[in-house]
């Protein structure tokens, strides 16, 4: 597989399973199904359930780890394809260029005002955040 190719489905399969694990994953599964649908029809159902699939590792075990072998799989998948099928090149490069393009329009989006109060009693500890918060304490 020439080096482009092969970079192509290195960057679909991060670009999908990133995005997979978005509130845009209806689109993400809608795109990649559609990329099968037109160049491999009778493998429709297996991308359909390879999508379904890590989506579900996703949502129930996320991880590093588990992300990592998700995007080896889906760029074993989309070697396969551009072997079988080179014309599906322009498929994946629209794909990730769509998905790219949502996940911008998602990090431009401006932020919220939080305004949050709290207040500690007794050797209370009040922990505030917007967003996520670790505390590790003994």
């Amino acid at each position: 597989m020439e080096d482009q190719l092969a970079v192509l489905a290195a960057t679909a399969a991060n670009t999908v399973v990133s995005s997979l694990s978005t509130d845009a994953w209806e689109r993400v599964r809608e795109l990649v199904v559609g990329v099968w649908r037109r160049h491999r029809p009778d493998e429709e159902a297996t991308a359909v359930s390879a999508t379904d699939a890590a989506l579900d590792v996703l949502r129930d075990s996320p991880g590093e780890a588990e992300e990592s072998r998700l995007v080896a799989a889906w760029e074993e998948r989309f070697r396969a394809l551009l072997a079988a099928e080179p014309a599906a090149r322009q498929a994946l490069t629209v794909l990730v260029d769509e998905l790219a393009g949502e996940q911008a329009e998602q990090d431009d989006t401006p932020a919220q005002r939080i305004e949050m109060r709290a207040e500690a009693k007794d050797s209370g500890i009040v922990y505030q955040a917007g967003h996520d918060i670790h505390v590790n304490r003994p």
